[in-house]
């Protein structure tokens, strides 16, 4: 029996040799490539979600005696040093020399109520308003003691070993602006040593003035400022740490980059973006100074 002539594949399709001849297969235009429209799908999967349903990343500044800095503690991020910056969402690590861009998007200050170090009630036990903490201290149900604020025994006493204390914190929401044009929703909360430096930037942004369409001068939005934030080290005679430094860049370039920070702003005045504490209580010295300041006692 005659057997079809075999020849070799082309780009149009492979004939098969079989005990009949193939007919002939038209050749066919390549199809096309459908690309997906991203944005018409922009925030799909999110619905159903809200405050409780995200973790904003804390930015804090590693310090020497940090898990993350520590081979021995069981939490090291490989790469970290004290002075770096680190996301404790991310784990993510940046250069606190070479620092990075961030845009204020928002600001709020704050009080945190822990436990007694060491004690079976340690921890994160809330927050308050500067308007709630006032009303306690004059109901008599917050104490002032060596410039810390304890909740007293039930006696009126305060012994800082066993009684909470409530700690100053002033919370910086801003976007940070990567390298590669990407971006990111951090909060750098600062407390202790560090709240100068948070009353500093906040006089600074309050102080700048552009020119409107009419000439006239404004205070520009903080999310309309670029910030730069470098680590840098500080001490006195209680102890040695790494501190916050913050430049301020200018006008916000990227209009992507300005509305990720407007969007930030309206989320946490509209009290859809909120902090966990716990999340940066991971981070050794965040919970007695947050972000910015040293685990050295104070």
């Amino acid at each position: 029996m005659k057997q079809a002539k075999r020849t070799a594949p082309t780009d149009a399709a492979a004939t098969i040799a079989t005990d009949h001849p193939t007919p002939a297969l038209k050749s066919q235009a390549p199809l096309a490539v459908i690309e997906p429209d991203l944005e018409e799908d922009a925030g799909a999967g999110l619905e159903g979600t809200d405050a409780a349903s995200f973790a904003i990343p804390f930015l804090v500044v590693l310090q020497r005696g940090s898990p993350q800095v520590d081979k021995t503690s069981g939490s090291a991020v490989p790469g970290a040093e004290p002075g770096m910056l680190y996301s404790t969402v991310s784990g993510r690590l940046f250069d606190g020399e070479r620092g990075v861009t961030l845009v204020p998007a928002a600001y709020q200050r704050r009080f945190l109520r822990w436990g007694p170090r060491g004690s079976d009630s340690a921890g994160f036990k809330g927050e308050l308003t500067p308007e709630e903490v006032d009303a306690m201290r004059a109901r008599g149900e917050l104490k002032e003691l060596d410039n810390r604020l304890y909740v007293p025994a039930e006696d009126g006493t305060v012994n800082e070993k066993r009684c909470d204390r409530v700690a100053d914190v002033r919370n910086h929401f801003c976007v940070l602006a990567h390298d590669d044009g990407t971006y990111e929703n951090v909060l750098l909360s600062l407390a202790s040593t560090q709240i100068k430096k948070s009353r500093a930037l906040m006089s600074a942004l309050a102080a700048l003035k552009r020119r409107g369409r009419d000439g006239a001068p404004y205070t520009p939005a903080t999310f309309d400022t670029m910030l730069r934030l470098t680590t840098v080290p500080e001490k006195n005679d209680k102890g040695s740490w790494y501190g916050v430094r913050f430049e301020i860049i200018g006008p916000v370039t990227d209009p992507v980059v300005r509305a990720a920070a407007k969007a930030l702003w309206r989320s946490v005045r509209g009290g859809k973006t909120t902090a966990r504490y716990a999340d940066a209580a991971a981070v050794e010295g965040w919970e007695e100074h947050g972000s910015g300041s040293s685990s050295a006692e104070f």
